[in-house]
C-alpha cells in the first residue's frame, strides 16, 4: 500500500515529535543493492556526513519526508510505492529494514516495498534530487492551507486534462495524491475516471474540491488508510469509500455492482451509476 501524502505528513509529525533536536550516532544500509542500482537509494558512502549531525527538523510535502540536519546536510524519505518507517526503542527484535539510524535513545528503520527513495543530500544540490524538487515546489498540497478553491480551480481548468492526469498524474495540480485517494475522491465526487477536467460544470468543480478536502480531514483524523501502518507500527482507521478494496463489491449508495478497469496506467473502481 503506498504512503501518499497524508500518510507521509503523519509520519513526518511523529518523527519530529521523536527525533528532533537529537544527534545521529550512526547509520547501516541493508539489502539495497538492487535499489541503489536504479538509484533509490544512495551508495553506502554518501552517508558518512550525516553521522553526528543533529536533527533541526522534519518535515512532509507530498509524498517526500524531509530530515533536515545540523551540518548543510537532508535525508530524503520517499516510501510512496510501499513500505515502512519504524521507531525503536532498542536493537532487539529490528524488522528487515534497507536504512537504520541510530539517534539518541532510539532507532529509526525504513524499508521500501517497492520503488522509493532513500537519499542523503547537501543543502547545495537538494534542488537536484527528483522527489524534492516535485513535491517541495510550487504545486498545491491539499494538507496546506493555502489550498483553496480558487487557487485549486484556476489551475485545474488551466489543465484541461484527463482528471487521473489532473490529479494523480506527472503533471497534476496537486502533490500527494496517488491512485488511492483518487478513486477515492472522485468516488465522493460522483466524476467518472476518464472525464476530462474541461467538461467539469461549476457544481462538478466544487464537489471535485470539497471531496478532495473531505478525505484529507477524514484519513488524517483517523490516523491514515486501514493498511498503513505509522511510526509506532500500529495499523489506523480509514477505509477507503472506493478504491481496491471494492473490488466485486456493489456500491454503498446504489448498490450497482463496482466496475475495475484498466486506465491511465493503473486499475481504477469505480461505479458505472454514481460516477458520470
Amino acid at each position: 500500500m503506498s504512503v501518499e501524502g497524508i500518510e507521509a505528513r503523519i509520519l513526518a509529525r511523529q518523527m519530529e515529535k521523536e527525533v528532533k533536536g537529537k544527534t545521529i550516532i550512526a547509520y547501516e544500509i541493508q539489502n539495497s543493492e538492487q535499489l541503489q542500482r536504479i538509484g533509490c537509494v544512495s551508495e553506502k558512502s554518501v552517508f558518512e556526513p550525516i553521522v553526528g549531525s543533529k536533527i533541526l527538523s522534519v518535515t512532509s510535502r507530498g509524498n517526500t519526508i524531509l530530515i533536515k540536519l545540523s551540518n548543510c546536510w537532508n535525508i530524503v524519505l520517499g516510501p510512496e510505492y510501499g513500505g515502512n518507517i519504524l521507531l525503536h526503542k532498542s536493537q532487539a527484535k529490528l524488522p528487515k529494514f534497507h536504512f537504520k539510524l541510530d539517534i539518541q535513545n532510539v532507532i529509526l528503520t525504513v524499508s521500501l516495498k517497492g520503488i522509493g527513495c532513500i537519499h542523503a543530500v547537501e543543502d547545495k544540490v537538494l534542488k537536484t534530487n527528483y522527489l524534492y524538487t516535485r513535491d517541495f515546489s510550487q504545486i498545491l498540497d491539499p494538507l496546506e492551507v493555502d489550498f483553496t478553491f480558487e487557487r485549486f480551480n484556476e489551475r485545474l481548468r488551466d489543465k484541461k486534462q484527463n482528471i487521473k492526469a489532473a490529479l494523480a498524474g506527472k503533471n497534476a495540480v496537486v502533490v500527494g495524491v496517488s491512485n488511492s485517494a483518487f478513486q477515492d475522491i472522485i468516488y465522493r465526487a460522483k466524476i467518472n475516471p476518464k472525464r476530462n477536467t474541461g467538461t467539469f460544470t461549476a457544481e462538478e468543480e466544487r464537489a471535485l474540491f470539497k471531496a478532495i478536502t473531505q478525505l484529507v480531514e477524514e484519513r488524517l483524523e483517523a490516523g491514515g488508510k486501514n493498511q498503513f501502518v505509522d511510526l509506532y507500527g500500529k495499523p489506523n482507521l480509514y477505509i477507503p469509500k472506493m478504491g481496491p478494496n471494492k473490488k466485486d463489491q456493489t456500491c454503498s449508495t446504489c448498490k450497482s455492482k463496482i466496475e475495475k478497469i484498466n486506465y491511465s496506467g493503473g486499475q481504477v473502481c469505480f461505479c458505472q451509476t454514481c460516477q458520470k
